[in-house]
């Protein structure tokens, strides 16, 4: 399962998802496979918003001299931005159905970093989409110019946007490696209510935590019968939906920080979903549940 997507820890991200895939083969008949991260026939990945976007995804034309005369991949205007704002990243494009589309990006006049990667989904009238999302929280400011290709062939498109505001987040994540969750002395993290969704939504989770600034937190989402067998009915999805994704925490006020990400349920199953919060040491160990929560998508 993949997101959060605090660009620059993708390897840790790609290690939970192969660790979350293993549960899910062992824990269920079927096999699963995300989107973004690696994540398990997951739609598209993650990262948090000041709010949440519903709905389906709508189609605004990106650009009035963008050819359509053969293969392309056109990008919706952005806009400005808030460090703290959902981050939508959305499209359309001729490509197949599943097709892979990569994204990257530069900031200012920094060098070009791969971000992320999702399957080309159904569209109208043939025309495929692909949406991106992203948490800005702990984002730097500037301008970003963004691409998404194909990877080959020269089929691309490109948007520029400004994030505005105050950095929030470190260079440098930290490993925690401290008593576990359950023991004393242990760290809290705490969920605040997710509430129910309809499917397709852009849901920002988030919480606080005793974690000092910029400890790196692991985030796994999926369908509570993976817990519980007998929940899983016969309309449950024979490839069920799910995400893995990191963060950071975010200086707050005193000694609680706060810490969020958000997922994009385009695509995910209707059901009801366990959202898990815990830490990683530097050896990729995890130190156990710290926090959880439940949402459904109707």
């Amino acid at each position: 399962m993949k997101p959060q997507q605090n660009p620059g820890i993708g390897c840790i991200s790609l290690i939970l998802l192969l660790a979350i895939a293993g549960v899910l083969i062992a824990g269920c008949t079927d096999s699963s496979s995300p989107g973004q991260n690696g994540q398990v026939s997951v739609p598209p990945t993650v990262t948090p918003i000041s709010g949440k976007t519903k709905g389906p995804l709508t189609t605004v034309p990106a650009s009035p001299t963008q050819d359509r005369s053969g293969p392309f991949i056109a990008i919706n205007p952005v806009g400005e931005k808030k460090i703290g704002d959902v981050l939508v990243i959305s499209g359309t494009t001729s490509l197949p159905e599943k097709t892979p589309v990569y994204l990257s990006w530069t900031v200012n006049s920094g060098g070009k970093k791969s971000i992320s990667n999702k399957p080309v989904l159904p569209g109208v009238n043939g025309t495929g989409h692909f949406r991106f999302v992203f948490d800005t929280t702990g984002f730097k400011p500037g301008i970003y110019t963004t691409t998404v290709t194909t990877g080959k062939n020269g089929i691309s498109g490109s948007v520029q946007f400004s994030l505005t505001g105050t950095y929030l987040g470190t260079d440098t994540p930290v490993y925690y490696s401290g008593a576990t969750a359950g023991s004393s002395g242990a760290p809290a993290i705490t969920l605040r209510p997710i509430g129910d969704h309809a499917q397709g939504d852009v849901i920002q989770i988030t919480g606080t935590t005793t974690l000092r600034e910029g400890t790196l937190i692991i985030y796994e989402i999926y369908p509570d019968y993976f817990e519980n067998a007998v929940k899983r009915s016969a309309s449950s999805a024979a490839t069920p939906s799910g995400i893995s994704g990191d963060t950071l925490v975010i200086k707050g006020t005193g000694n609680t920080n706060t810490w969020s990400c958000a997922i994009d349920t385009e695509g995910y199953e209707k059901t009801q979903y366990i959202v898990n919060v815990s830490t990683m040491n530097e050896n990729g160990q995890k130190s156990g549940i710290f926090g959880s929560a439940h949402f459904t998508l109707t």
